[in-house]
């Protein structure tokens, strides 16, 4: 009887769509062709039907009249569906438990009541992070987050308050969807009248606080002239829903604040609640090896990529820069393992990962502009329209991302190898 590997990913964010599409375009066939005797399967969970570009999230909460819901989500049936059956299945379902020691994941699919259990071979872990404001990432199913951003369109539309917290890219872009739509963009030689009094709050001393204070004060500048009010050193302690659909807002300094719409764009949570607490941080983040990727505590061949990860600071280029060094690093462990000594490392060496340390954001303001630094280098606002302001990555990313057309062979080199 043939021996059945399980390669296991949870999570369908962009981290697990990416790590998925690798496995399964090249990692899958190489595994055919070196090992004997054994087959390997891939199995992707998650708990959502659709995966949901939420780079685009602030303008289509904005109006889905600047960018359609359906441009935003992609079927992972579809995704996922372009593979053989006998090498790849994805499972709609929410990860429950990880019993690391018996190598079992313990997941629930939709609408049934009772968990299941899949055994690993290899498990890595994707399953990414989720914002305070349900309109600006996946917290369950499509149908929530679809939800979310048709009430909070809804909500802004009849607005005659708004506020926003975090002076993060998010709150940022948020703030400059919202300004732009309901109060306009200045012209040349006059500024709109305000429809709608928007307000950002941020605890921080300046906006975008990752970068240079030049960026951040610019970006102020540019919410200024769609509407936007700019609060420092402020913090929302408490937020109570009244009954009338306002929130009464109270500020760590007593202060209270009623606003038509809330908005916390403040900071993630990682989606680390069916994980062992033993293998979490402090932060409640999974227990990640910086440099190699692996989940040394959980045991042999257990990986974690993007924002569930503490080795990430949750930017994009954090996934597309540890891509590399997980899928090599799993390469090596599975052509190198050995039934008799399975807890023996791989000969040779990792790939490690290295972060990039240099100013790296693109934060559109409005549908016109924006501020942005690059490798270092100030970005110009009408650059950051081009670059991802006019459609927010739509054309360029999510379809490349959802169907792995972006994903490329990664080559290891000779220090890495393993001979089979």
């Amino acid at each position: 009887m043939v021996e059945v590997r399980n390669i296991v990913v949870v999570g369908a964010s962009s981290s697990g769509l990416q790590v998925s599409h690798y496995i399964a375009k090249y990692l899958l066939p190489l595994l055919k062709d070196k090992t004997h005797g054994v087959q390997y399967h891939l199995y992707i969970i998650n708990p959502s039907s659709d995966w949901f570009f939420r780079i685009a999230s602030p303008r289509v909460a904005t109006s889905t009249s600047l960018i359609p819901t359906e441009k935003v989500f992609v079927p992972l049936a579809d995704a996922f569906g372009q593979y053989s059956k006998e090498d790849v299945t994805w499972i709609q379902a929410t990860a429950t438990g990880l019993n690391h020691p018996a190598r079992t994941i313990e997941y629930k699919r939709v609408d049934e009541k009772d968990e299941e259990q899949l055994q690993y071979h290899a498990l890595i872990v994707a399953t990414g992070s989720r914002t305070y404001y349900p309109a600006f990432s996946t917290w369950s199913d499509k149908e929530t987050t679809l939800s979310a951003l048709k009430s909070t369109e809804a909500a802004a539309a009849s607005a005659k308050s708004i506020v926003i917290a975090g002076g993060g890219a998010t709150g940022v872009e948020a703030a400059g969807e919202l300004g732009d739509f309901l109060n306009g963009r200045p012209r040349w030689f006059s500024t709109p009248q305000r429809k709608v009094a928007i307000t950002l709050l941020t605890s921080a001393q300046q906006l975008l606080p990752t970068v240079r204070k030049a960026i951040g004060d610019e970006a102020e500048r540019k919410l200024n002239g769609l509407g936007v009010d700019v609060r420092y050193g402020t913090r929302v302690a408490d937020a109570r829903k009244e009954q009338d659909g306002r929130t009464t807002l109270t500020l760590a300094t007593g202060e209270t604040i009623t606003t038509d719409l809330y908005i916390p764009a403040h900071g993630v949570q990682p989606n680390s609640g069916w994980l062992p607490s033993a293998l979490l941080t402090e932060n409640k983040y999974l227990n990640t090896n910086a440099q190699t990727l692996r989940v040394d505590l959980a045991g042999p061949r257990v990986y974690a990529l993007g924002d569930v990860s503490s080795y990430s600071r949750n930017t994009v280029m954090d996934v597309l820069d540890g891509l590399p060094v997980l899928v090599t690093n799993l390469k090596r462990d599975l052509l190198a393992y050995d039934a008799k000594h399975p807890e023996r490392a791989a000969p040779g060496k990792d790939r490690v990962f290295t972060p990039n340390t240099k100013e790296m954001m693109v934060v559109p303001i409005g549908t016109a502009t924006g501020v942005g630094v690059l490798f270092g280098f100030r970005v110009p606002g009408f650059l950051v329209w081009l670059l991802k302001g006019r459609d927010y990555l739509i054309g360029m990313s999510l379809m490349g991302t959802a169907m792995g057309s972006k994903v490329n062979v990664v080559k290891w080199t000779k220090e890495e190898e393993v001979a089979t």
